[in-house]
């Protein structure tokens, strides 16, 4: 299966529409199928495959790894977008929780 999500930075305008899927071996593609972010489409492309431990361990994750060396800004959320879906595709998020289409968000509150 594929697990597909959309990331919308309404601080910069920038929206991306991310995929994972897992492989026969037990990684995870993560593609960049749409972006108005240069910054972001070079982040997922440094990715590309992710393994269970780049899921769990904050500390060794490619993920964050990339994440701080890259040029994107310390509150964007594509890292999160990306982890998300691929605990989604890991079976780390039940499926009823993503039928449910509610989005996570940061909300401004005046």
């Amino acid at each position: 299966m594929t697990i597909r999500v959309r990331v919308k930075m309404s601080s910069c305008g920038n929206t991306s529409d991310i995929s994972v899927s897992g492989t026969i071996d037990g990684r995870f593609i993560v593609m960049m199928n749409d972006t108005t972010c240069e910054k972001a489409k070079s982040f997922v492309g440094g990715i590309r495959y992710l393994t269970p431990d780049d899921l769990i361990d904050k500390k060794k994750s490619k993920v964050f790894r990339n994440f701080i060396d890259s040029e994107m800004s310390a509150n964007c959320l594509v890292p999160s977008g990306v982890l998300t879906a691929a605990w989604a595709e890991a079976g780390m998020i039940a499926p009823s929780a993503r039928k449910k289409g509610e989005p996570s968000f940061v909300e401004f509150i005046n």
